[in-house]
């Protein structure tokens, strides 16, 4: 029997190319969408799927949408939406990394309400939890899912560890599903595209950066982590309850991603990595407006840690391989200018 899918956040980065490589499976998925009613919601979801590269008109008819919010008790969904679903997805978070956002009693409360409807499933029904893998970033190295939370966390990250431990807590088996940094390669959505790769030119302008040269960074494109979790979705049967949904051991150092992007950006040239310990010192209110923008960031750019996807790689084999920077990153970093980034990094 041909599963169906229910998932929140198919307006966001992933679940949207999610829903994606589901219909081009033949896989119908329904995604709850914050709307007045079932025609708003399915608008919503339009105009964002049709922003991916992977979108064809015919996949219309694969995609459904249901009007809800995560804030709501079974997200504002009726029952019978509900049991209809062979597997649901929570995908849906705020995931700002500003102190004053918000974030975490939306996100708790979304996982509360995702843990009444995992209360509810039927033995044939599974759930999945999507996290990230930067709930443990200590000790240093190699990071593997059954190390206990710690390192460096601020409130997404604080929402994503107290989110698990909620939904663990009900004693309902469910799956989390904890990705690395996510690039939106194939969306034409500016905002998106500048996500997180605002700091590189950023980076580059200030020169000098408390960077590690040799330190690793654990980051993909959303078309591979989006497959990825096609294929955990439609299994039978998985051996764990926790994958790491990343780049894994190899990950790259900053220098070899430094020298890769040259050719597409010479504006790298001027970066310079100092070490963790640097503490610059700006001379000009530009430069120390930059560097406060990039103080949400630094504990996870520097933290030197790589995501174990030896799990994920035992589930679904070659296709947990996540492409090479080099045939990606040098391409999105060009669809913006240093002061599109510099906007960017005001609200980031």
């Amino acid at each position: 029997m041909q599963k169906r899918v229910l998932l929140s956040g198919a307006t966001g980065l992933i679940g949207g190319e999610l829903m994606l490589i589901l219909a081009a499976r033949g896989i119908h998925s329904t995604a709850v969408v914050r709307a007045r009613d079932s025609a708003g919601a399915r608008e919503r979801l339009l105009e964002r799927l049709q922003k991916s590269v992977l979108w064809k008109p015919e996949f219309a008819d694969k995609v459904g949408a249901e009007a809800g919010d995560i804030e709501a008790p079974n997200f504002g969904l009726s029952p019978a939406v509900i049991q209809a679903a062979d597997v649901i997805l929570h995908s849906a978070a705020s995931t700002s990394f500003k102190p004053d956002a918000g974030v975490y009693p939306i996100n708790i409360k979304a996982a509360e309400n995702f843990a009444g409807i995992l209360k509810t499933l039927k033995p044939s029904q599974r759930g999945f939890f999507v996290g990230t893998a930067a709930v443990t970033t200590e000790p240093r190295g190699v990071i593997t899912e059954g190390m206990p939370f710690a390192g460096y966390a601020n409130d997404y990250i604080r929402s994503k560890r107290d989110a698990e431990k909620l939904l663990r807590a009900t004693g309902v088996p469910f799956v989390s599903l904890r990705p690395g940094i996510v690039l939106s390669r194939g969306i034409d959505d500016a905002k998106l595209a500048r996500n997180m790769l605002w700091s590189i030119p950023v980076m580059a302008e200030l020169g000098e950066v408390p960077l590690e040269p040799m330190a690793k960074l654990d980051f993909a494109p959303v078309d591979f982590i989006a497959g990825a979790f096609a294929e955990m979705l439609l299994k039978n049967d998985l051996a764990h309850d926790c994958y790491h949904v990343s780049t894994g051991e190899a990950s790259m150092t900053f220098q070899a991603l430094a020298e890769e992007l040259t050719l597409t950006m010479p504006g790298i040239k001027k970066l310079i990595m100092r070490g963790r310990d640097y503490v610059p010192v700006p001379k000009f209110a530009r430069q120390r407006w930059m560097f406060a923008s990039l103080q949400p960031y630094l504990p996870f750019l520097t933290a030197d840690a790589v995501f174990s996807n030896a799990r994920l790689r035992a589930e679904i084999g070659t296709i947990a391989d996540a492409p090479p920077p080099i045939s990606y990153l040098g391409e999105m970093l060009g669809t913006f200018s240093l002061s599109d980034a510099v906007k960017q990094m005001y609200t980031p």
